[in-house]
């Protein structure tokens, strides 16, 4: 299993509308994907980003997400009008404390 990180920094003003946008792609698309395990999404207090947690089977299964229709179509202009940038990230080692 790998956990893909991806941190959006947002407009302050606009992080609700982030999250909504982010959310949809989640409940649209990504929870029904072959590989798909889980997700949190995270909502920082100083308004400034919005942290999606997400577990796949695999990275490949990630990556065949990523080139969905659905995916790629809720990836549009309106989508990154709240986003300053993002930085994701597979993490592949974990270790419980």
């Amino acid at each position: 299993m790998i956990t893909f990180v991806n941190v959006f920094t947002v407009l302050p003003e606009k992080q609700e509308d982030a999250f909504l946008n982010i959310q949809k792609v989640y409940m649209d698309v990504v929870k029904h994907q072959p590989g798909f395990v889980s997700a949190k999404l995270l909502v920082s207090d100083d308004k400034t980003r919005v942290t999606a947690i997400a577990n796949w089977q695999s990275e490949a299964d990630l990556k065949a997400m990523r080139e969905t229709p659905g995916f790629k179509d809720l990836h549009n202009p309106q989508f990154y009008q709240a986003i300053v940038s993002n930085d994701g990230h597979v993490y592949s080692t974990v270790v419980d404390v």
